[in-house]
């Protein structure tokens, strides 16, 4: 296996990493294979309550476009191609995912952050959505999502003009959670990553659910979360939690 994607686990912590720094870790087709293996098979492990995804220096560059011109998703297969596996894998992922995020996030470098629950980003982090110049659409759900975060004008900002734009203006769009200067910024992703660490993988899992679920009528939504409340409260782990409280 390539060495362009990394993996590191410990206590309950998930770190991967893209490890192209000569190419500002554009995103290839084996890349992209290795990383729907690694959400697929070791983010949906019982140990593992968050993954960490980070870049260094540049979060990505998006896809290596040679790469993608000569292996394109084509019409037809497209959804087994092993970009469109790393996207299934990654917005299915049961656990949070957390997004250090620095210099370039460019194509899929940024729609990708619109699947996780944190984002943190630099002031020099770049921010562009570009497929409008590459005569192309967008991608990974993000004509869906972006328009949901950041109200549909701004979201036409972002994808009909296919312009550069900073961390303050995600922060204001919506598509990040915090600005952190370039030292603190995997302090920052890490510490949060250490609070969900210590959180019940079960309740982390069936929250992340509840948020993920498609719009249902109010009434509906209130009915299944009270059974999954009822559910965790009659469980070993949050009657634990509660005698603890109680005995402070």
């Amino acid at each position: 296996m390539s060495d362009q994607i990394q993996s590191h686990y410990a206590d309950g912590i998930l770190t991967v990493s893209f490890n192209r720094p000569e190419k500002k870790n554009a995103l290839t087709s084996d890349m992209y294979a290795q990383l729907a293996d690694i959400f697929d098979h070791r983010a949906t492990q019982e140990d593992v309550n968050v993954v960490v995804l980070t870049g260094g220096k540049d979060f990505s560059a998006g896809n290596d476009l040679e790469d993608f011109l000569a292996r394109p998703p084509a019409t037809g297969n497209g959804t087994t191609a092993p970009v469109w596996e790393f996207m299934r894998a990654l917005s299915t992922c049961p656990v949070p995912v957390i997004a250090a995020v620095d210099g370039y996030a460019v194509g899929i470098g940024t729609t990708l952050l619109l699947h996780c629950e944190f984002v943190y980003s630099t002031p020099s982090t770049v921010f562009m959505l570009p497929f409008i110049n590459l005569a192309a659409v967008p991608e990974f759900g993000s004509s869906l999502l972006l328009p949901m975060r950041a109200g549909y004008v701004k979201a036409a900002e972002m994808l009909l003009l296919g312009d550069r734009f900073d961390s303050a203006t995600a922060l204001q769009y919506n598509l990040i959670n915090q600005i952190c200067s370039s030292d603190n910024l995997m302090p920052c992703a890490m510490a949060t990553a250490a609070k969900l660490a210590g959180k019940s993988r079960d309740a982390l899992v069936q929250s992340k659910a509840l948020m993920r679920r498609d719009i249902e009528p109010l009434a509906e939504r209130i009915s299944i979360e009270s059974e999954e409340f009822a559910k965790r409260v009659a469980s070993p782990e949050a009657k634990a939690a509660i005698s603890t409280i109680l005995k402070r």
